[in-house]
């Protein structure tokens, strides 16, 4: 059995164990349709199922049906503009893509992330501390989230609250989910018509992009 770092739940079930890597999401702060609302509480429940469940091919099915809701979340989150910010600005772009990586080899190591216009990717294996306990992914993502919330309302010279309170989270299960996974994050923005192929796309990330543009 896997040794738990974190488990615990706020909006939605977050579950953690040592040497995982994990797939993290979040959004700016604004109020979702009633459609979308609906779908990220059935996406709780589901991640509930996802980890109470034992049978191998049970939990394939549940991931595979998680994974395909998730998309549906994520599509219609794109297509969402209900903030007056957007994280695809240059200046706070850049200063996202930098924040994500000051903490590699930190706190993590960095596998892959995506800035989106109005929410963010990240794939992180988070890293051993001291006396065999690893970091929280609820502690990195807290440092994420403060530093570049301060961040964005100085550089728009404004007050108040930027990034929605909860988090999804869920770990790569084998190879294959991992590169699932992988191809999903750095997919958002042509997917959502962004740009027309990975390449294009300034703020996206992948530790071993060059593998893939072979």
């Amino acid at each position: 059995m896997p040794i738990l770092v974190e488990q615990h739940r706020r909006f939605l079930p977050h579950f953690q164990a040592a040497e995982q890597i994990i797939a993290l999401s979040w959004r700016l702060a604004f109020t979702l349709p009633g459609h979308m609302i609906a779908i990220k509480e059935e996406m709780g429940e589901m991640l509930n199922d996802l980890h109470r469940q034992k049978d191998s091919i049970q939990k394939h099915q549940q991931l595979q049906a998680y994974t395909k809701r998730h998309e549906e979340y994520d599509f219609f989150l794109s297509k969402c503009q209900l903030s007056d910010l957007s994280l695809c600005e240059p200046g706070i772009a850049a200063m996202l893509c930098t924040a994500f990586k000051f903490y590699d080899t930190k706190l993590y190591n960095l596998h892959a992330y995506c800035v989106m216009p109005n929410h963010i990717h990240l794939l992180i294996k988070p890293l051993p501390v001291a006396n065999g306990e690893y970091c929280k992914q609820s502690t990195i993502v807290q440092r994420l989230k403060s530093y570049t919330a301060k961040e964005i309302n100085h550089v728009h010279n404004r007050q108040g609250k930027v990034w929605n309170d909860d988090y999804f989270d869920r770990y790569t299960r084998n190879e294959d989910d991992y590169n699932n996974v992988v191809n999903y994050i750095l997919y958002n923005p042509v997917k959502a018509g962004l740009a027309q192929q990975i390449e294009d796309w300034k703020y996206s990330y992948y530790y071993r992009m060059e593998m893939l543009q072979k």
